[in-house]
């Protein structure tokens, strides 16, 4: 009998059934998930394994169980991939804000083009369209904006939890903001829940957002931080520029963007006009066309391509985007295009207007029933389809390749170190 226990407590420990169990025997990590942690399967049953490549071959002790899949953390390594590299920034294991740094910027490119095909593969009826390889970027400094939580002390989340993990500098942002993170730490910031701040790349300009409840020493923030940064507000019950400018400005092409407190605005300014070099590339725009802009935000890719055609019209729900909107259209004195403020699936029924082009960058649920439906009907010879998540957009394309037939898709890196990859797709009629 005792024999017959051992064995089955044997069993139960290496089947890893209850929390925290360690696997004393060593596995290879077989691929990748589509958020970057490594795969294993032992009994049937899939096991995520964090920080760990294809090809290496580890130890794990599991930190959750489910009836399905299990999760777990890398106890040592028998064997490490020629892709893992140290993670240079020294808050990585504990910060939610990355998820690759462990990872070569070569693979987490080749990886992020895996994850779209896959995803293509597996969602889409007929895949045979073409996938460009990903438009890499600047990997580390490229955040416009970091929103730093507080509690005591000035950090970032830990992962999957509230807890704040306080830093001095964040590698993932602008230089400019790590400059103002450091006269932060000069303040009393303890009445703050959050303290968001922007910058622009190209035309070097900063604001800071102090989120708060309570009452703020005003002065004491413009002492301290206001000879170097361009516009600071307070936001408690109103939202209120206590400093300098209003808005701060970026420059993308030959275009000024105002970026207002609560502007939505591209984090990687670099790469967002590489993204829209892309859109422009491959609407194939002519003099002639007009272009529909749907899910516009604050106008950005409409007013980028607005020189190379004859109008354009852009729809957005966002009451706020759309006045930063017509803002930058006055700025830079465009007068070919137009912003409507709702509803995108609700105000497509409104337009009886043929557009040549069409150009969707929809939230990450990806495209409505009735948008669909509008896209299918309305007879626009091409559509630019901008999406940050490859699932809904592999769904979508699914439908509207009833009509259209999709000729490419490009996969552009707008968040190094994470497992996030925007897609540019072109779709033509039949």
């Amino acid at each position: 009998m005792s024999i017959f226990f051992k064995i089955i407590k044997n069993f139960i420990f290496k089947c890893y059934n209850s929390f925290g169990d360690v696997m004393k025997d060593y596995y290879t990590i077989e691929k990748l998930d589509h958020q970057g942690r490594g795969i294993i399967h032992v009994n049937g049953k899939v096991i995520f394994v964090e920080n760990a490549l294809p090809n290496e071959i580890v130890e794990i002790q599991i930190v959750k169980s489910k009836k399905n899949f299990a999760e777990a953390k890398v106890l040592s390594y028998e064997k490490k991939s020629e892709y893992r590299c140290e993670a240079l920034c020294p808050y990585y294991e504990k910060c939610g804000g990355c998820h690759m740094m462990h990872v070569s910027y070569e693979k987490q490119l080749m990886f992020k083009l895996e994850k779209v095909k896959d995803i293509l593969n597996k969602f889409m009826k007929n895949f045979t369209f073409a996938i460009q390889p990903v438009i890499e970027a600047e990997h580390l400094g490229y955040r416009n904006k970091a929103t730093f939580q507080i509690h005591d002390q000035i950090g970032y989340f830990k992962k999957e939890s509230n807890t704040v993990v306080p830093i001095q500098e964040c590698l993932l942002v602008d230089v400019k903001i790590n400059k103002i993170l450091k006269l932060l730490s000069q303040l009393d910031v303890s009445m703050c829940q959050q303290i968001i701040v922007r910058a622009s790349k190209f035309l070097k300009e900063t604001m800071v957002i102090f989120i708060t409840d309570d009452t703020i020493e005003k002065e004491k923030i413009i002492e301290t931080i206001g000879k170097y940064v361009d516009s600071i507000y307070v936001k408690g019950k109103q939202l209120k520029c206590i400093y300098g400018k209003s808005y701060i400005e970026e420059k993308l092409g030959d275009f000024i963007f105002e970026i207002s407190p609560d502007s939505f605005f591209q984090v990687n300014s670099a790469q967002a006009k590489n993204l829209y070099d892309l859109v422009k590339k491959y609407a194939n725009l002519k003099k002639t066309d007009s272009v529909l802009d749907l899910y516009c935000g604050t106008g950005t890719i409409g007013l980028y391509v607005s020189p190379y055609v004859h109008k354009v019209l852009g729809i957005e729900v966002n009451e706020q985007a759309i006045m930063d909107a017509k803002r930058n259209q006055k700025k830079n004195c465009i007068e070919n295009v137009a912003f409507i403020c709702g509803n995108v699936s609700q105000m497509l029924s409104t337009i009886k207007e043929y557009y040549d082009v069409i150009i969707v960058d929809p939230p990450r649920s990806g495209l409505d029933k009735e948008t669909i439906r509008f896209l299918k009907s309305c007879g626009a010879k091409r559509i630019i389809y901008v999406s940050c998540d490859p699932v809904t957009l592999a769904r979508d394309l699914n439908i509207l390749s009833e009509v259209y037939g999709v000729l490419e898709l490009t996969p552009v890196d707008m968040f190094p170190n994470t497992y996030h990859v925007e897609c540019v797709c072109v779709l033509n009629r039949r």
